[in-house]
C-alpha cells in the first residue's frame, strides 16, 4: 500500500537473557559455517534480513506515517512472514513498548498493552484494517472492544503501530495508540496448511488470479480442534473475497467477507488452587463458557496511484466505505469456589451490530514560498447501532426461563446508538532541509442514543424519570504538533530529534454511565469524554543502507476521568491517571544474513486521584524487553530461516495497592523455515514456544485475594507447510 519506507529491523523474542544471548551466539556461527562450507566465494546479494520497516529520516515530507515525529513502528510482509504467525496477537509480539495478552477464552479479542494502558480487549488502542474501524463503542462487553478475528494474517502486508494519539487518522479510543491494518493487493496462490501440537489444525487456501482489467482474490481460512486446556474446542470458517481495479488515477477495490466461529473455554481459575494442586491447571471451570461469532462486511477502497498527492487535483485520494453486520455471543462464569466442569447457570451477553461509514481523504504536496510542503485533510463518518441482551443460560447456552429461584433472567436488554462524525487535518512543512514541522487538528463529535426496553433492570428506574430513552452528544477539538530536526548527517548514517504534543479522547463506556447515574437523577447522565495528552521526545537514527537502526524516547501522558470494566465485569473508575515511561531500540546486521536485534522498555502508572497505597495501575508490566535475531541463508537450491527471540516480561501489580504482583518471566519463540527451489514453491516451518513460568501471563483480581488465571503451556510446537503456485 505505502511507498517509500526503508526495509530496516527490530522486535521479538521470549526466554532468558543469558540463554538468548547464548542461543543468538549459536544461532549466527551455524549458517556462516554452512555458506562458507557450500560456496567459499558466494556473498549471498540476495538476502535480505529485516526486522521492522522504518522510513527514512523523519525530516522527509510524505504522506507516509513511518516518518511522523513520532514512535511510530511499521511491519511490512516480509517481518510478519517471519513471525510464523498462529494468532493475531503475533503480529504484535516483540514489537517495542507493546504487550500482548492471549486470554485462552475462546474468541474474546485480545489484551493489547501500548504505554502502560491495560487496554483489555484492545479498548483504548484504536484499530483498522482498511479504513474499517475495529473499536466497537457500544459493546457491552468493553468500551471500545477491537476485535481482530475476522483478521486473515496472511493477506496482510503492511501494519502501521503508532504509539499515542498522535495519528490525525484515528480519534476515539487511541488514547494509548492506534493500529492501521493493510491488505496486500498481491497476494500469491497459495496452500498453506499447520497443526500444533495439541491438535489444532488450520487450513488456507488462497486463489488469485487476473479477471478482466483487474484482480481477483479468493482465500478460505479455516480452523479446527483443542488448545491446551481441556474446554477449548474451536471451530472457525473465515471466507474472504475482493476484486482490485484499476479506477480513475489510481485502484479501486471491492471486499466482501463472511466469518463464522463457535468456541469453548475453559474459564479463568484459582491460581492458589492450582499452585496447590487442587487444580489441575489444564482444567475448566464450567461448562457452556465459551463464545460464538458471526460477522458480513463489505467494503469499497480507493487509493490513487499518486498518494503524496503530487499531480493536480485527481491525485492523493484515498477512501473506504463499508458495511457491517455482526453478531456475537460471549458466555462467561466468574465464580472461582465451584468445582471443575460445573454444570451451573452461566452468563449470557449477545450483541447485535449494524455498522456503516466512511473516511474520504486528500493529501497534496505543493511548494510554499520555496519550502516543501505537504497538506492532508479528510472525513470520518461511522454509525454503530447495537441490540444488546445480558441473560441467564444454562451450560448448554439456552437461556434460561424465569422460575421460583430465578425471577429475573434478563439484565441488559438495550438499543445504543452510537454516531461519530469527524474531520481532521494536518500540514506538513520544511523551513530548512533538517528541519520538518507537522501540525494536526481533529475534531469529532460523538452521538448517543439510548433505548431500554422493558426487561431491562435498568427500565423502572429510567421510566420513572422519565430517562428510558436519552440522546445526548459530547465533542472534542484534539490538536497534534510535532517537529523533527536532522542533527547529524555523515553520508552513511543520521540522526534525528524528534518531539510531539497531542490530545486525544475516549468516549464513555455508555452502559456503566448510564447505570451509575439514571436511578439518582432526572437529568441526562454526563456522558462526559475522558481526555487524555501526550508529551513526547526522542532520538532516532542509523545506517542509511539499513544495515544499523536505533531509537530512543521518554514520553509523558496523563488522562482525565478514566474508568473501565475489568475482565471480571467489574467498573473501576480511576479519575486522573499519569502514565510515564521510555522506550529504547536498536537492530544491526551483523553479517549479510543475519540481523540482531533488542529493545527495552519502562512505565510507570499510577492514579492521581486515588489514595496513597492505592494507586496502582493494575496489570500495567513495569518493564518488558525483547532480544532476538533472525538469518536467511541460501546456499545453491536450499534456503534456510531462522528466528529465536526472547520476551521477558517484568512484574505486574495485580491489585492496585500492589499487594499481588505477577513475578518476570520469559517466552521464548524459536522458528526455522526451509525451501528448496526444486521443489517448486514448497516450503515447511516448524515454531516452538516456551514459558519458564506459564502461570504469570494471565492474572486477574477476582476480589477478595482471589486471583484468576489462564495459564499457557509451558511448551508448544507447531509445524506446517506453505505451497506457492507459480513462486
Amino acid at each position: 500500500m505505502h511507498k517509500d519506507f526503508i526495509q530496516t529491523a527490530p522486535p521479538r523474542l521470549k526466554p532468558s537473557l543469558l540463554s538468548q544471548a547464548i542461543g543468538l551466539a549459536i544461532l549466527c556461527v551455524p549458517p556462516a559455517v554452512t555458506a562458507q562450507a557450500a560456496a567459499p566465494v558466494q556473498t549471498l546479494p540476495d538476502v535480505e534480513v529485516t526486522g521492522t520497516s522504518v522510513a527514512a529520516p523523519l525530516t522527509r515530507i510524505t504522506e507516509d506515517i513511518a516518518a511522523s515525529p513520532a514512535n511510530v513502528t511499521v511491519l511490512g510482509r516480509k517481518e510478519l512472514d517471519q513471525k510464523t504467525i498462529t494468532t493475531y496477537g503475533d503480529i504484535f509480539r516483540g514489537v517495542t513498548g507493546v504487550y500482548v495478552t492471549e486470554y485462552g477464552q475462546g474468541l474474546v479479542a485480545y489484551e493489547l498493552k501500548f504505554r502502560g494502558f491495560t487496554s483489555g480487549h484492545g479498548r483504548d488502542v484504536a484499530g483498522f484494517l482498511d479504513g474499517v474501524p475495529l473499536n466497537i463503542t457500544g459493546s457491552q462487553h468493553t468500551n471500545g472492544y477491537m476485535d481482530l478475528a475476522q483478521l486473515i494474517p496472511e493477506l496482510v502486508d503492511r501494519v502501521e503501530i503508532v504509539r499515542g494519539p498522535f495519528s490525525v487518522y484515528a480519534g476515539n479510543h487511541a488514547v494509548a495508540g492506534s493500529v492501521q491494518f493493510y491488505t496486500d493487493r498481491r497476494v500469491p496462490s497459495m496452500l498453506k496448511a499447520s497443526v500444533d501440537s495439541f491438535g489444532r489444525t488450520r487450513i488456507l487456501p488462497v486463489l488469485s488470479t487476473d479477471i478482466g482489467s483487474g484482480t481477483l482474490l479468493l482465500a478460505a481460512d479455516a480452523t479446527k480442534g483443542s488448545a491446551y486446556t481441556h474446554q477449548s474446542d474451536q471451530s472457525r470458517l473465515n471466507l474472504f473475497s475482493r476484486y482490485s481495479f484499476p479506477m480513475l488515477n489510481g485502484t479501486g477495490a471491492v471486499r466482501f467477507q463472511v466469518y463464522n466461529a463457535v468456541a469453548e473455554a475453559p474459564g479463568y481459575l484459582d491460581l492458589a488452587k492450582v499452585e496447590s494442586g487442587a487444580l489441575d491447571r489444564r482444567d475448566a471451570l464450567a461448562k457452556g463458557v465459551g463464545d460464538a461469532k458471526h460477522q458480513q462486511n463489505l467494503v469499497f477502497n480507493y487509493r490513487s496511484d499518486d498518494a503524496e498527492g503530487r499531480s493536480g487535483f485527481g491525485s492523493g485520494w484515498t477512501s473506504s466505505v463499508y458495511a457491517v453486520r455482526d453478531r456475537r455471543e460471549r458466555f462467561t462464569f466468574y465464580d472461582l469456589t465451584v468445582p471443575p466442569d460445573s454444570s451451573v447457570p452461566i452468563g449470557g451477553e449477545r450483541d447485535r451490530l449494524h455498522q456503516v461509514g466512511l473516511d474520504l481523504r486528500k493529501t497534496s504536496s505543493f511548494d510554499a514560498a520555496g519550502m516543501p510542503a505537504q497538506w492532508t485533510a479528510g472525513i470520518q463518518y461511522n454509525r454503530e447501532a447495537i441490540n444488546a441482551l445480558n441473560f441467564a443460560a444454562d451450560s448448554d447456552r439456552h437461556a434460561l426461563p424465569p422460575s421460583a429461584g430465578m425471577v429475573d433472567t434478563v439484565g441488559v436488554d438495550r438499543r445504543v446508538l452510537t454516531t461519530t462524525r469527524a474531520a481532521y487535518a494536518q500540514v506538513q512543512i520544511k523551513p530548512t532541509e533538517a528541519l520538518k514541522l507537522t501540525g494536526g487538528l481533529r475534531y469529532d463529535r460523538i452521538g448517543f442514543d439510548l433505548d431500554l426496553h422493558p426487561q431491562d433492570d435498568a427500565f423502572a428506574g429510567a421510566a420513572s424519570v422519565g430517562l428510558a430513552t436519552i440522546a445526548t452528544s459530547a465533542a472534542r477539538v484534539s490538536p497534534k504538533l510535532g517537529a523533527a530536526l536532522q542533527v547529524a548527517d555523515t553520508g552513511l548514517s543520521t540522526v534525528d530529534v524528534y518531539a510531539n504534543y497531542a490530545t486525544g479522547f475516549k468516549s464513555p463506556y455508555a452502559f456503566s454511565d448510564f447505570f451509575s447515574n439514571v436511578a439518582t437523577s432526572s437529568a441526562v447522565p454526563d456522558l462526559a469524554l475522558s481526555t487524555l495528552r501526550s508529551f513526547e521526545v526522542g532520538l532516532a537514527g542509523g545506517a542509511k543502507d539499513g544495515s544499523t537502526r536505533w531509537r530512543a524516547g521518554y514520553w509523558d501522558t496523563r488522562q482525565k476521568k478514566e474508568g473501565q470494566r475489568d475482565d471480571a465485569g467489574i467498573f473501576r473508575a480511576f479519575g486522573t491517571t499519569t502514565r510515564r515511561g521510555f522506550d529504547v531500540e536498536g537492530s544491526a546486521l551483523v553479517t549479510p544474513a543475519v540481523r540482531l536485534y533488542a529493545n527495552y522498555s519502562a512505565v510507570r502508572a499510577r492514579s492521581l486521584t486515588s489514595a496513597p497505597g492505592q494507586d496502582y495501575l493494575a496489570n500495567v508490566p513495569k518493564w518488558i524487553g525483547t532480544l532476538g535475531g533472525n538469518s536467511a541463508i541460501t546456499t545453491g537450491s536450499h534456503r534456510f530461516d531462522l528466528t529465536l527471540e526472547d520476551s521477558i516480561v517484568g512484574p505486574a501489580s495485580v491489585t492496585t495497592d500492589n499487594t499481588i504482583r505477577t513475578r518476570t518471566y520469559n517466552r521464548l519463540t524459536a522458528r526455522a523455515a526451509y525451501g528448496n527451489a526444486a521443489y517448486k514453491g514448497l516450503t515447511g516451518f516448524v515454531q516452538l514456544v516456551g514459558y519458564d513460568r506459564p502461570l504469570e501471563e494471565t492474572q486477574f483480581d477476582f476480589g477478595g485475594g482471589v486471583v484468576g488465571i489462564s495459564p499457557r503451556p509451558r511448551l508448544s510446537a507447531l509445524i506446517g507447510i506453505q505451497y506457492a503456485f507459480n513462486p
